[in-house]
């Protein structure tokens, strides 16, 4: 992992590529360019990871190229692919606002670049750029609404499953 300076990968990009990521979505361009310079922008490599299970959650993260994959531990020692993460994305900002230590641990998949956001950078957000603030949780909140529905798709699909393997027998009560 290693720093890298906000306004060159902005350059870099260009303007409009931010705009169309989800967690930026109807932000206006200065906002998004400050929000970046406040923060940190981290290039983290294939394979290495960004977070581990048990840290503190002080800060979230928000995919601006390439992929991560949140890895949550199992009963048994193993791990399953809980999230994958792509531009747009955020990561680790509900244990952040749950007050909670990370869940999961979190690789690059591929060459990435994330933007972190601290807790103190989200309150200044709040505190300085209330609109700004508000469109950008809104975004989150959206996110997170996608993730809650696609992991209930996966539930159902799951009791769908377990129920071909083991279907209900017709006429015997349930005790």
């Amino acid at each position: 992992m290693r720093e890298i300076d906000a306004l060159s990968y902005w350059h870099e990009q260009g303007p409009g590529y931010f705009s169309e990521l989800s967690t930026f979505g109807a932000l206006p361009e200065e906002a998004i360019l400050r929000m970046m310079r406040k923060g940190r922008l981290i290039r983290v490599e294939a394979g290495e990871r960004l977070y581990a299970v048990g840290e503190p959650s002080e800060a979230f993260y928000i995919v601006l190229n390439g992929s991560l994959h949140s890895l949550m531990p199992r009963q048994d020692g193993g791990w399953t692919l809980a999230r994958c993460h792509e531009p747009g994305d955020d990561m680790g900002f509900v244990p952040m606002i749950a007050l909670s230590d990370r869940p999961a641990t979190t690789k690059a998949e591929t060459d990435a670049v994330v933007l972190e956001i601290t807790c103190g950078h989200f309150l200044d957000l709040h505190q300085h750029e209330p609109d700004v603030f508000g469109l950008m949780l809104l975004n989150l909140a959206r996110g997170m609404a996608r993730t809650i529905i696609n992991m209930a798709s996966m539930l159902a699909e799951l009791d769908a499953q377990l129920h071909k393997i083991y279907p209900k027998v017709r006429g015997s009560k349930d005790k």
